[in-house]
């Protein structure tokens, strides 16, 4: 019997049952425990769950939570059931919300309830039923009480269980190996988008968690900000910006402890009841700073009288809004690595007040990286497995206490919460596997299992966390998400024992953890150079071994990860004195025309010292000249032994590419380098190993290649490309739109941009004034823009497309300029633009072929070129009658001189092609290889 055979008579024989005793089982007699009992927990015991965890026992491996019913304040706090999938428990697949048989499931509070839990937790779909009926509800919009009746999409009666072709739809979305099989994800991708009126009626609600509650946030600082400057007018922009942090942060950590059940009394609801809705805020701040300590309740001056403090109007209304009734925010849901992703990009900006008004501006350091990185939870996780997991892997938590790990860039500290989360779940773990030590270490019983105590778990974070960032507001977010996770899975009670038995404030003090201060700058700097504070204060020069006297007299850090800040270094950006240290101090700065941030991350780690490093860095560091130093710095002191490569953008507010690397100590045999791909779902392929020395010019790292016997081939006679031409790049312009101009002013050249060439062809569609541009990046020099005769090659894309230009005009940044005195152009575009090129460049030199693939100035120079007087004029001549039938394919006016002419241009295209292969001396097998494989 298959399962879903099986599946389908379980639940039919539940249908059964119930259509005999329908009638009690409708009456109000008849309670959720019963049903949820009797009936739903078979149900999905029937599709693969183990809901009574008679296999899962250990209850931090169990993939269903099953939740006891608990209202506070008449609202439930956490869903009935959610559904994870092992290894990965924390992260919920879907929910499902139990009611009892007698009430009508077509409720708004329901809806509203069931979708709230999904849209929080970011899982698509959930669950409504009270098993007479089964609700599928969309939680993809963010939750509105008015719209929820809106996010049906499907509804069964439980008769429709025992219709084989209807439960079918259950069991192939909901079952468990379905899921496993990514059935949730697969049908919400199927799903039609708002289209339309009903678009514009959803508009604002189609977001994920993150979107919102980062546009909520910035509405809250917005308001908080200028309501701190219309009482208090003499705040300069440092304190509005502090102020208004620590207020949210505290109003964040507040609805927190609520959700999570850890407080039990609604503190924001009642914000305004007894005195001012600000004067309950800090007097149940200063309540809770007793009981939790930590950064978050730290007294400051908006906890002083009349010192700092909003109208209460608008604090009231911000209060009103977050309130348990109003909200649609559920912390108990929210991941933290969520509420990590929403603070990094909510720190990138800042509170900038003069006398009359107050904005929010990016920072200077964000605006100049083109914005802020958050790292994708998926290369987190990666990193973190693969150095920390490894470190701590088979140590007793005694070994594991003496351990450092550390981010020296920690932003709101996303990966200094994963490796909390990792030490923790491997101390779960071990005192599982040896329960004799569990009580003897701490641990305490719950629930028939020993579990860490709070005081345990304060004493991982404290002894094995470690982080530097030079924003204080970074530092701040990063204490706070490292104790929203110490707080995760207490409780009132635990939470209580710890403040009331104990006698223990429950957050440890972790100012000499996580520190502001410059990880790459010394107070050396300030031995001979004079700065006044204002500018001390912005540079934060910091000593480790002052700083972290305990950890480095002990050895230094055993690990330190991180994404570090990516930022061209230059005098326009940098003043001349921190310009001059860095270069004073960090060798990767020598060589090489463009340097950046985060080579001196890196080698700033590696002269720390730890056991291992892992960072995600540009794509650049494996191939570009500007980055041969840090490379051989990094080959020389330390085993590179991976290197991790993406199939698509990492980072969705930057088209670069990324790759992550591990570094660990040298080992006396020849170390070998593991290059793999990461999928966003977590799979990794193995490529293949290589061996990777200090003198390496570029790293290697192109997939294991079966058709290595054509490329040697096709390299054989060759020579480089970078030998016969001189290339540079188009020009980078401020602010392109405002000068571009469709119709030519007197004096304007032609603008050619990427998206206006394809192979052989180019159209003119912009003209403007080169003396009126504003050129940032690129190649400037006038000379070197408009000299003819040159080749264009297209920047973006994974095929070689290239045109010729014979006429003066100005080139943009997504295409490179050729000329060249030792070889005809034409004849060069022919072999440029040929299949075989092209299957060389995807074969040897592209490492993101399907992702948003880029060609860069290093790959188009090791193109290899045959240089043959035999086939020169032939390919020229073919290739001059290409240019004039694209010519003649723009003008065409009917569609059979249309037909006529793109036949030709194919027919052109494959005779040069047939000529390339010749001159390569290819064989008919090796023909037909490349000719299937060119994408």
């Amino acid at each position: 019997m298959t399962t879903f055979d099986s599946a389908f008579r379980i639940v039919s024989n539940l249908v059964k049952d119930f259509k005999e005793n329908e009638k009690y089982y409708l009456s109000q007699n008849y309670q959720e425990a019963d049903v949820r009992n009797d009936f739903i927990n078979k149900f999905f015991i029937g599709l693969g769950w183990d809901v009574r965890h008679e296999t899962q026992k250990n209850p931090y491996e169990q993939e269903v939570r099953v939740e006891k019913p608990l209202f506070i304040a008449k609202a439930q706090k956490r869903a009935d059931y959610s559904f994870a999938l092992a290894p990965d428990y924390r992260t919920v697949k879907f929910f499902v919300e139990a009611k009892k048989p007698s009430h009508d499931l077509t409720n708004k509070d329901y809806y509203f309830q069931t979708a709230r839990y999904g849209w929080n937790a970011t899982t698509p779909v959930a669950v409504l039923t009270d098993f007479e009926e089964f609700h599928i509800v969309d939680c993809r919009f963010r939750p509105s009480i008015d719209d929820a009746l809106n996010y049906k999409l499907k509804k069964f009666h439980y008769s429709d269980y025992a219709d084989k072709e209807k439960f079918a739809e259950i069991y192939w979305l909901f079952s468990r190996e379905s899921v496993a099989d990514g059935s949730i994800e697969k049908y919400a991708d199927a799903l039609p988008k708002p289209r339309g009126k009903k678009a514009r009626a959803v508009k604002g609600l189609v977001q994920s968690i993150d979107e919102a509650f980062l546009e909520e946030l910035d509405e809250i600082r917005n308001e908080l900000a200028k309501s701190f400057k219309n009482n208090n007018e003499h705040l300069s922009s440092e304190e509005l910006t502090e102020a208004t942090q620590r207020t949210i942060d505290r109003l964040v950590f507040i609805k927190f402890l609520e959700d999570k059940l850890i407080e039990p009394d609604h503190y924001v609801s009642n914000f305004g009841k007894r005195k001012s809705a600000w004067e309950d805020f800090i007097i149940v701040s200063r309540k809770l700073d007793a009981k939790y300590n930590g950064v978050v309740f730290k007294k400051t001056k908006i906890d002083e009288p009349n010192v700092i403090e909003p109208d209460d109007k608008t604090f009231s209304a911000i209060c009103d809004d977050l309130s348990h009734e109003n909200t649609p925010y559920n912390f108990d849901a929210i991941p933290i690595h969520i509420l990590g992703s929403i603070y990094e990009r909510f720190l990138g900006k800042v509170v900038h007040a003069t006398d009359k008004r107050v904005t929010i501006e990016e920072k200077p350091e964000v605006r100049k990286a083109g914005g802020v990185y958050y790292t994708p939870q998926y290369i987190v996780n990666y990193i973190i497995d693969n150095t920390i997991g490894k470190l701590v892997e088979g140590k007793t938590p005694k070994d594991i206490s003496k351990l450092r790990f550390a981010d020296i860039a920690c932003g709101s500290g996303s990966f200094l919460i994963t490796v909390y989360e990792r030490i923790l779940d491997y101390h779960k773990r071990w005192y599982l596997a040896n329960p004799e030590k569990a009580k003897k270490d701490g641990c305490i019983l719950y629930g028939g299992s020993y579990r860490l105590s709070l005081k345990q778990k304060q004493e991982v974070l404290t002894n094995n966390i470690y982080g530097v960032d030079i924003d204080q507001q970074a530092v701040e977010v990063t204490q706070l998400s490292l104790y929203l996770k110490l707080l995760e899975d207490e409780t009132t009670a635990t939470a209580n024992d710890t403040w009331v038995l104990f006698k223990e404030q429950l957050l440890p003090d972790l100012n000499k953890n996580i520190v502001c201060g410059n990880s790459l700058i010394g107070t050396d700097i300030l031995d001979s150079k004079l700065f006044d504070f204002e500018d001390e204060k912005k540079i934060k020069p910091m000593d480790f071994e002052n700083i972290f006297s305990d950890v480095m007299k002990a050895g230094g850090f055993d690990a330190i990860v991180g994404n570090p800040p990516y930022l061209k270094l230059t005098l326009n950006n940098l003043s001349k004195n921190i310009f001059e240290y860095y270069n004073s101090k960090y060798e990767s700065l020598k060589g090489g025309s463009s340097k950046n941030l985060f080579q001196l991350f890196i080698e700033k780690a590696i002269l720390l010292n730890p056991k291992t490093i892992s960072y995600i860095v540009p794509e650049a560091l494996l191939t570009t000249s500007s980055n041969q130093v840090i490379r051989s710095i990094m080959a020389q002191k330390k085993n590179i032994s991976d290197l991790v490569l993406f199939d698509h953008f990492v980072f969705k507010e930057a088209t670069i590419g990324s790759v992550v690397f591990v570094l660990d100590e040298k080992n006396t045999k020849a170390d070998k380098t593991i290059i793999s791909k990461l999928e966003p779902n977590s799979s990794l392929t193995v490529i293949k190993e290589i061996e990777i020395t200090k003198s390496d010019e570029v790293w290697d790292t192109a997939s294991v290649n079966v058709h290595s016997k054509i490329l040697a081939k096709i390299l054989k006679d060759s020579v480089l490309m970078k030998e016969i031409v001189q290339m540079s790049k188009g020009m980078v312009v401020k602010n392109r739109k405002q000068h571009l101009r469709t119709k030519p002013l007197k004096n304007d050249l032609p603008f050619l941009l990427g998206s206006s060439t394809s192979r052989y062809d180019s159209r003119t569609s912009f003209y403007t004034n080169y003396y009126e541009l504003t050129i940032i990046g690129g190649t400037s020099d006038y000379e070197k823009q408009t000299k003819i005769p040159r080749l264009l090659i297209r920047r973006t894309g994974n095929i070689l497309s290239t045109v010729f230009s014979n006429d003066k005009g100005l080139i943009e940044s997504t295409l490179y300029i050729l000329t060249s005195e030792k070889i005809n152009l034409k004849y060069l575009l022919g072999i440029l633009n040929s299949n075989l090129l092209t299957f060389y460049l995807q074969q040897k030199l592209i490492t993101n072929v399907q992702g948003f693939p880029q060609i860069l100035m290093w790959q188009l120079d090791q193109l290899p070129i045959i240089l043959s007087n035999q086939s020169n004029e032939k390919i020229i001549s073919l290739v001059d009658q290409m240019l004039v039938a694209k010519t003649q394919l723009h003008q065409a006016k009917t569609e059979g001189d249309k037909n006529y002419l793109e036949r030709k241009c194919e027919r052109l295209d494959k005779e040069i092609d047939q000529l390339v292969y010749k001159l390569y001396n290819l064989t008919e097998e090796e023909i037909k290889i490349v000719e299937e494989s060119v994408k």
